[in-house]
């Protein structure tokens, strides 16, 4: 008994080494993404954490907040992005420990103005796939196939899963796909049958 007695006392402190304390801070999310903005616009990004104890919160003003190029766009600690004069897109970072979420932020002299996603409607059997395309329409009315750029999600991944648009069924249930980019999204609905 007292060897087990203390082989429990041994293994208690190696088993706190897996479990995170409650309040630390183990996944990160920004919001948004895939950002585009005018020269010298603005951006404002929130980060929310997941914690040690599966709860979220807002960290926004806890993490460290950084871009990958200034001269397109720099950002200050309470996660409000400025574009400069350069184009082209840059990645932000936000930081907590060994935590990290990147985004891309995207200064143009066009803005998205909407994204639609096609087809709207699907139906698949589990197993069957099927790609949507996303297509954004800019400020000077032209549009541009972001389906590759564009960040994908399902509403239910247990009946559809989706990468870079690629739509694939699970089991029988409805599920909403949806595609964001330039701040803006687009969704379609799938039924597996």
């Amino acid at each position: 008994m007292l060897l087990i007695a203390l082989a429990v006392l041994l293994l208690l402190p190696a088993c706190g080494q897996f479990f995170p304390p409650a309040d630390q801070i183990v996944a990160l999310q920004i919001s948004p993404l895939n950002s585009v903005i005018m020269p010298n616009g603005t951006q404002q990004y929130t980060a929310t954490a997941t914690f040690g104890n599966n709860t979220t919160g807002d960290a926004t003003s806890t993490v460290t907040w950084s871009s990958s190029v200034t001269n397109i766009a720099t950002i200050a600690s309470g996660g409000l992005a400025t574009g400069g004069s350069t184009l082209g897109t840059t990645t932000i970072t936000a930081k907590s420990g060994s935590v990290i979420a990147n985004t891309g932020l995207t200064v143009s002299n066009q803005t998205v103005l909407s994204v639609a996603v096609s087809p709207t409607t699907l139906f698949l059997t589990a197993g069957q796939s099927q790609q949507l395309m996303a297509t954004a329409t800019l400020s000077n009315n032209g549009t541009q196939d972001v389906t590759g750029s564009a960040t994908w999600s399902s509403s239910n991944t247990g009946v559809a899963t989706v990468t870079g648009g690629l739509v694939t069924g699970v089991i029988t249930g409805t599920a909403t796909i949806t595609a964001t980019y330039g701040g803006q999204t687009g969704s379609a609905s799938v039924t597996v049958q």
